[in-house]
């Protein structure tokens, strides 16, 4: 019936030949089940590739893509006005979860490099604006939100 409906959705690839997919599926509900169960999951790590990233950090990436991608010279006067407009169309918890996001990321990437490399994973594609470099311009977003309430946003 759901396939009817046209909510069926394919497996995706998982590179195990046909026959295999079902008992990979199997053992992979194995391990979930036994995480649940038993609590262990593996630590916090350095997502590797950009899927991970997004993931990890989905509000993020929104205002990083929506609001500060190569448009946005064209669209806004400054990177204030970006996330003014961003924080008065977003709903107050997007934007807790935003300011929450930016401290995870500043606490597990801690090189000035590898914030610039993630930042830009997540959808910068403007320098920030001047004297920051992107590790401090994110620091300063996350001290901004932090002493907003971190809920600045719309209702």
């Amino acid at each position: 019936m759901r396939h009817e409906l046209g909510e069926f959705y394919p497996v995706p690839d998982t590179g195990v030949p046909g026959p295999g997919v079902q008992e990979w599926l199997l053992r992979l509900a194995g391990h979930i089940a036994r995480s649940v169960t038993e609590g262990v999951v593996p630590p916090p790590d350095v997502p590797q590739t950009h899927w991970e990233w997004h993931a990890r950090f989905p509000e993020l990436a929104q205002l990083l893509g929506g609001w500060f991608s190569q448009d946005m010279p064209d669209e806004f006067d400054d990177h204030d006005a970006a996330l003014a407009d961003y924080l008065s169309g977003t709903a107050s918890a997007l934007v807790a979860r935003l300011t929450g996001e930016l401290h995870e990321l500043l606490a597990l990437v801690p090189d000035d490099a590898d914030l610039a490399l993630a930042a830009a994973t997540l959808g910068l594609e403007v320098q920030p604006p001047p004297p920051y470099t992107p590790a401090a311009w994110l620091s300063h977003l996350a001290t901004a939100l932090t002493a907003a309430g971190g809920a600045a946003g719309a209702s």
